[in-house]
């Protein structure tokens, strides 16, 4: 079975991913110190738990983006001149741009929402 360059690379991509994340887990525990658990449920009312869990979920999008930035600029320098390559480069680059987008003035409103809330409740 013969990969394409593309899938080559991504499979390069998240496996130089791993190995980093299982190193750094390893170093943090041969320091000693354990990483704690924190309850994310742990809120005074319901507006503060549902903020802190956007907040986590926000965040999480925010890394898929990059890693879409990534992608799509991985597609733009692999292509080797051809148009369709560089055109789905570049279109994963403006969509990625547009989420990001949506991302920051979704978490803009519903922080908004959720401070109106607060101070109201």
């Amino acid at each position: 079975m013969r990969f394409s360059k593309e899938k080559t690379l991504f499979l390069c991509l998240i496996l130089v991913c791993v190995l980093v994340f299982s190193l750094s887990s390893k170093a943090l525990a041969a320091g000693g110190e354990s990483p704690k658990l924190i309850n994310p449920l742990q809120g005074k009312s319901i507006t503060t738990v549902v903020s802190g869990l956007l907040k986590k979920i926000f965040g999480l999008t925010g890394v898929i983006a990059l890693v879409m930035f990534i992608y799509g600029g991985i597609l733009w320098m692999t292509s080797g001149g051809s148009v369709d390559k560089v055109k789905k480069g570049k279109d994963t680059i403006l969509w990625a741009i547009l989420g990001l987008a949506f991302i920051f003035f979704a978490y803009s409103f519903l922080s908004f929402i959720l401070d109106t809330f607060v101070k109201a409740g």
